[in-house]
């Protein structure tokens, strides 16, 4: 999978474009408010000459003795009273507002962008974006940037208020002198360049630590998750793992305080230069108010316009040096969006262009199954070899295997030998690096992945623990299902789970982690009986079975139950149970004995004991542990 490289350019209108479609109504109404909060400085500002003007005139007369009547008596020091008091409501008035609707526009674009990028990597269908390095930095980048998009919208309207503050005090001050707004943005390009260049850098050291980051946040997950918090206790962890995580933290700031010291001493360096800009218009105005060339109030709405333009210029200048941060930011998510697996297209493989939030209980309804296929012609392993993305190293080697239909196949071996690797690809979870592997005299990589994953019924041997109800828990299997209780039931009761469903006063409603509310603690036996009964929910419609170590944390009684389960319902499919306990072997119609990524041997269990190779040895020795 290839990285795509973007220009700031485009990362930019792909971020308007993505912030236009997550909130149009906020960004209008922002936009507006903006407007006319940005021309009350102005108008304040020429509303305070009239003022000090007309009472500087009064207090030449000498008459102030009354100085309510006066105000009241001179109607334009009246009008230009209450104008101002009006308009300070008015921008308080708006200043509210703004804070409520930028708090919307907030929570729209986190929810929108989060919803895209999740949307995405849910649906990308190569697993090597989980096993990549690489591609995890990625991935943590992104979820970095969705908090850098929340920024921009920020971003975009306080630029948008500099702009609107900048054009009519520019063109007021331009009365004065042209070169007074000229000198100003002059002395501030030295200080822009630096500021852009010390962003890069930042920039920079924060993607090379991507892979600190995302280590910092696994000891995090053991630190504070709760599935380690009794081992992490028992073993006394908390002091060996605390300092690892604080020596990357270590690690992490170092780096970036090194870059920020000598940044900031640089950037300083041409702020306090860029302040000189500022002295010589001041100058300027002041003379020419000693010479009687401008009144006090001009004195006051010049100088007051000078700081305007000043601030207006600063704001937009480090607005576009944090414009530029965000957008450095902001492009991995995008990057996350282009990324084209490997592995084959389909529909939902593009499907974040048009990413719409959907129902589960639509999907319940409106998802259907094919029928089964009847004349299947089984699934042919033809010299398969494979290497996991980014790493040479071949986990399998060679593989050549015909799996017939109805047939159940069971793969043995000492760790390591390539029996899950070889489960995945029947999976269509990678595809081989070398050969090819036929089901039904067609190649994996010509069919539509969705069509083969709903033709799989899988338990893994790291099966998941969903944080939800029995029902979905098990109905997730097979979403038309999900509230056919019937079906549900039936599955519980085949993977030896009813009677524990049945003393839960909520049954299949039952929520499971203790994270939920009222949600109840299974042991690892019984969440994999959850995971078997998942699997269950799909046996209609689906042509291979994969059962990965699936009796790993069962009591021997429930293990030889769960055997015969096995054996019944791979009558009518292609069965492929990956599982250290021979015992199970003994069922099967064949067993295939792998060793370092190679077969070495196949046969029923009598052939292969006959044969007294690999297999006799790994037999009799467990036999002897268990006293079979």
């Amino acid at each position: 999978m290839r990285i795509i490289s973007l220009s700031l350019l485009e990362v930019f209108r792909r971020s308007i474009a993505m912030l236009l479609q997550a909130a149009p109504f906020e960004l209008r109404n922002l936009t507006l408010l903006t407007l006319i909060s940005s021309i009350t400085p102005v108008l304040v500002l020429f509303l305070n000459k009239i003022i000090i003007n007309e009472i500087a005139g009064l207090l030449g007369k000498g008459t102030t003795n009354k100085p309510i009547n006066l105000i009241f008596h001179n109607p334009l020091l009246l009008w230009s009273i209450g104008g101002l008091i009006l308009i300070n409501l008015l921008s308080d008035s708006i200043n509210t507002i703004v804070g409520f609707v930028l708090t919307s526009l907030r929570d729209r674009v986190r929810g929108f962008v989060q919803g895209r990028v999740f949307h995405k990597i849910a649906n990308f269908q190569d697993i090597a974006l989980f096993e990549t390095p690489e591609l995890l930095n990625l991935v943590q980048l992104a979820e970095q940037g969705v908090h850098r998009l929340e920024q921009l919208s920020f971003i975009i309207i306080t630029t948008l208020k500099g702009f609107f503050i900048l054009v009519p005090t520019v063109l007021i001050s331009w009365s004065i002198t042209w070169w007074i707004p000229l000198i100003l943005l002059i002395s501030l390009i030295p200080s822009i360049y630096v500021e852009l260049k010390y962003r890069n850098q930042c920039w920079e050291v924060e993607k090379t630590q991507a892979n600190i980051s995302r280590e910092m946040n696994l000891y995090k997950g053991v630190l504070i998750g709760e599935n380690y918090a009794k081992e992490l206790r028992l073993f006394h962890l908390q002091p060996l793992l605390l300092e690892r995580w604080s020596g990357l933290f270590k690690l992490m700031f170092v780096k970036m305080q090194q870059v920020r010291k000598k940044g900031i001493a640089v950037v300083l360096f041409w702020s306090i230069l860029g302040g000189a800009g500022l002295a010589l218009p001041f100058v300027y105005v002041i003379i020419g108010a000693l010479r009687g060339i401008y009144t006090l109030g001009d004195l006051a709405l010049y100088t007051g316009l000078i700081l305007q333009i000043r601030q207006s210029l600063y704001l937009l200048i480090n607005n576009s040096s944090d414009l530029y941060d965000i957008l450095m930011g902001t492009s991995p998510i995008f990057q996350i969006l282009e990324l084209k697996p490997k592995m084959g297209l389909s529909a939902t493989t593009n499907s974040h262009l048009n990413y719409q939030p959907v129902e589960i209980n639509k999907v319940s309804r409106n998802t259907s199954r094919k029928p089964i296929t009847k004349n299947l012609t089984g699934i042919q392993i033809k010299n398969v070899s494979f290497s996991y993305p980014g790493n040479e190293k071949k986990i399998l080697h060679n593989i050549n295997l015909t799996i017939m239909p109805n047939e159940m196949i069971v793969l043995v071996g000492e760790n390591g030998s390539g029996k899950t690797t070889l489960a995945k690809l029947l999976c269509s979870l990678y595809y081989p690096t070398d050969g090819e592997i036929l089901w039904n005299d067609r190649n994996l990589r010509s069919l539509n992945l969705d069509d083969i994953y709903a033709r799989i019924a899988v338990v893994m041997q790291d099966y998941a623990r969903f944080p939800t109800t029995i029902r979905e828990n098990i109905g997730f299997g097979d979403l038309p299902s999900l509230q056919n209780n019937t079906a549900i039931i039936s599955a519980i009761n085949q993977a030896g789970l009813i009677k524990e469903v049945e003393r839960l006063s909520k049954g299949l409603e039952t929520p499971l982690g203790k994270q939920l509310e009222g949600g109840v603690d299974l042991s690892g036996g019984q969440w994999q009986r959850i995971a078997i009964a998942r699997s269950l929910m799909r046996l209609s419609c689906s042509e291979l079975l994969i059962f990965d170590e699936p009796t790993a944390a069962l009591d021997p009684k429930t293990e030889h139950e769960i055997y015969n389960i096995f054996r019944n319902i791979a009558s009518n499919h292609i069965a492929i149970v990956v599982s250290h306990r021979l015992s199970l072997a003994k069922l099967a119609d064949r067993i295939v004995v792998m060793e370092q990524g190679r077969i070495i041997e196949t046969g029923t269990h009598n052939e292969l004991m006959a044969l007294g190779r690999q297999y006799h040895l790994m037999f009799t020795r467990q036999a002897s542990s268990y006293q079979l």
